[in-house]
């Protein structure tokens, strides 16, 4: 049976969707720009946000696609084009700045959970039958890691209340403010696990051809979670490439051999 001797995961968008907690957020951040009201979006602005979610990449953009979003820009434009359009054009028509667009999300989050701490984790979710397969590798001889942009203390509390128990100096969260592929190399180097032995789950396409690009991991399992924040034509650019297996959830969810079945890309 071919099982990883260690399991690196990704936080939000592998074990927990934390979409809603992101729009909310931004959405508060957008009350006070543009004097919207409502605790929150209509049902068609969080549809749509959650469509669109694979397109952002950092926190300050959250608001700026909500306001795209708002001003009737098509949605397959803003998939495709966010990035490289999109966003600048909505940032120059309103005169906003990053930074301070940084300042107001972190401390509207902030100020949310410091007010309401069970309000900010209820909007957060594990994936469906995430939190079970996690309590099965937790009782196997396979150890698990969470490497997170997350605060880890956050991460924390997300697991506890879903019954997975994992050690607190297992997961890596932004407080440690190292690349995904540097924490791979910390953790090989810790604990003395071979390189073939890691498995690495993201869903984030780039992160996992960031680590593509170090040649001392080039024997790390690299999987791209489905069912995360990526696009089809992500997905399917990860099918192509050899490195990168695509693993749906039910694979998942599965015992490691079927993750690396034909279902699941290579």
């Amino acid at each position: 049976m071919i099982t990883p001797k260690l399991l690196a995961l990704d936080f939000d968008g592998v074990i927990c969707n934390s979409v809603y907690e992101g729009l909310l957020s931004a959405w508060r951040v957008c009350r006070d720009l543009w004097g919207l009201t409502g605790d929150g979006p209509s049902p068609e602005v969080r549809a749509t946000f959650a469509r669109l979610r694979p397109a952002l990449e950092i926190g300050w953009e959250f608001p700026v696609m909500v306001r795209a979003i708002l001003d009737g820009i098509p949605e397959e434009a803003l998939l495709r084009e966010f990035q490289t359009k999109w966003c600048q054009q909505i940032l120059e028509k309103f005169h906003l700045d990053k930074k301070d667009l940084t300042r107001r999300f972190d401390a509207t989050r902030d100020a949310w959970i410091t007010s309401g701490l069970e309000s900010w984790l209820g909007v957060q979710h594990f994936y469906e039958g995430v939190a079970a397969r996690l309590r099965a590798i937790l009782n196997s001889p396979t150890p698990v890691w969470v490497i997170t942009t997350k605060e880890g203390k956050y991460a924390q509390l997300l697991l506890a209340r879903n019954g997975v128990s994992l050690a607190a100096d297992r997961v890596w969260g932004k407080e440690h403010a190292r690349p995904k592929a540097e924490v791979l190399t910390t953790l090989h180097r810790n604990l003395g696990v071979a390189y073939r032995d890691i498995w690495f789950v993201e869903d984030r396409l780039k992160t996992l051809q960031s680590v593509e690009q170090r040649p001392d991991l080039a024997d790390v399992g690299l999987f791209l979670a489905t069912w995360g924040y990526n696009t089809p034509a992500e997905q399917a650019q990860a099918a192509a490439d050899p490195r990168i297996h695509t693993l749906s959830l039910p694979q998942f969810c599965a015992d490691f051999p079927a993750w690396l079945s034909a279902a699941g890309g290579h």
